[in-house]
């Protein structure tokens, strides 16, 4: 509130100021040539260079009184309104510096309509792209849509630089391609920094996030409480059978407590964009999400399996991210894998028993950014540390 009465105050001491110029410019030039301008030819008279000044007796009168009265009427308000407009300068730069972030905010959301959207959907709530997979020679397996996450989380899984260098380079083994110039996209390095920009407006709170998580887990809490119970017909008895398994199935001692923890691992919610199968679970990405689905992908492209590419349904085996069976090999204890499923890989550091980390491996708990004008940001968190346990504990499992 204090910047912006600084800077209403500011922009108001310069158009009186400019006021003041424009009356005083206006005056002169109405006096000098139209009122006191004489006929033509009288010009020699009127140059300022031509007329003599006062002499002595006249400048020792009241006439050099008036001008050094003047005279010090004019310096000290410069001597204000200098003092004032450098008062007003860290707010007016604080201001030029936001306008710039809103500036390059509507031009990413222009690249993003340009080169996103038709994946990632409008204001990227995750869509679907036709995906061409090909065996180790290049030859046709099967055409696939592959499900293009939301974006609406990137920015709490990942840090900006790690977003810019997806953007730049795309992923490998996904339709995702490279935008920017050093991976040979056609975004300049600042066209890629104004969709990082407009990616942080399109970020869920942490509410919204928590909700998008929950309303993932309960299409498959719904086939196991009608599974358990067939008489359950009516919407509100489901709804709170629901409610009452996740209340339960939460607590480690849970008879239920590794399915709660599948059921997270292999989240749909947002095209699987917080789920760990996406990546870890062989075809999950393009619809093999479990067993019925991945034999129903099979029977559509038997290249699929011809190619070795999917082969059945196979949880936690490895797609995109490497494959989790036997992760207590590389994580010896459950609490050192929770932390690094919460804080994802960073590049060049190490982790479990690698030597460095590629930064390919999103964090899931959540992040605090310091960000250049914007300041301090608290993003996300989109796992709670024990819903990430759930899902080590089930990773564990296997």
């Amino acid at each position: 509130m204090t910047a912006l009465i600084l800077a209403n105050t500011q922009r108001t001491v310069g158009w009186v100021i400019a006021s003041i110029v424009l009356v005083g410019m206006g005056t002169y030039i109405l006096f000098s040539f139209r009122i006191g301008k004489r006929e033509v030819g009288s010009e020699i008279d009127l140059a300022p260079n031509r007329v003599p000044h006062a002499d002595d007796d006249e400048l020792e009168t009241r006439f050099l009184d008036r001008n050094l009265a003047w005279s010090l009427v004019t310096l000290t308000i410069v001597s204000l309104i200098l003092p004032l407009y450098w008062l007003m300068e860290p707010a007016r730069q604080d201001n030029a510096a936001r306008d710039w972030v809103s500036r390059f905010e509507t031009r990413g959301a222009r690249n993003f309509e340009e080169a996103c959207v038709s994946c990632h959907g409008p204001g990227g709530t995750g869509g679907v792209a036709s995906y061409t997979i090909t065996d180790v020679d290049g030859g046709f397996v099967a055409q696939v849509e592959w499900k293009a996450p939301a974006l609406t989380t990137v920015l709490s899984r990942f840090d900006e630089s790690e977003v810019r260098n997806i953007l730049n380079y795309g992923r490998p083994g996904t339709p995702m391609p490279a935008w920017g110039l050093p991976g040979g996209g056609p975004f300049t390095t600042q066209q890629v920094h104004q969709l990082v920009v407009y990616l942080r407006s399109i970020q869920l709170t942490p509410e919204e996030a928590a909700d998008q998580i929950l309303g993932g887990l309960r299409p498959g809490v719904r086939k196991i409480v009608r599974s358990a119970d067939p008489g359950l017909a009516d919407s509100a008895d489901v709804d709170a059978a629901i409610d009452a398994w996740l209340a339960g199935a939460a607590d480690p001692s849970s008879p239920d407590y590794l399915a709660y923890g599948e059921l997270l691992f292999n989240n749909p919610a947002a095209q699987g964009a917080n789920a760990c199968a996406r990546c870890h679970t062989p075809g999950f990405s393009y619809g093999a999400s479990d067993a019925e689905a991945t034999a129903d992908l099979m029977a559509e492209w038997p290249g699929l399996v011809e190619a070795g590419v999917l082969t059945g349904y196979q949880p936690a085996t490895g797609h995109v991210g490497p494959s989790l069976k036997g992760i207590e090999t590389h994580f010896p204890t459950a609490g050192g894998q929770e932390g690094f499923v919460s804080t994802g890989s960073e590049i060049g550091t190490g982790y479990g028993n690698a030597r460095s980390g590629t930064g390919g491996m999103p964090g899931f708990g959540g992040r605090i950014d310091e960000l250049k004008v914007i300041g301090t940001v608290d993003r996300s968190r989109i796992l709670t540390p024990e819903q990430i346990a759930a899902i080590v504990a089930y990773e564990r499992s296997l």
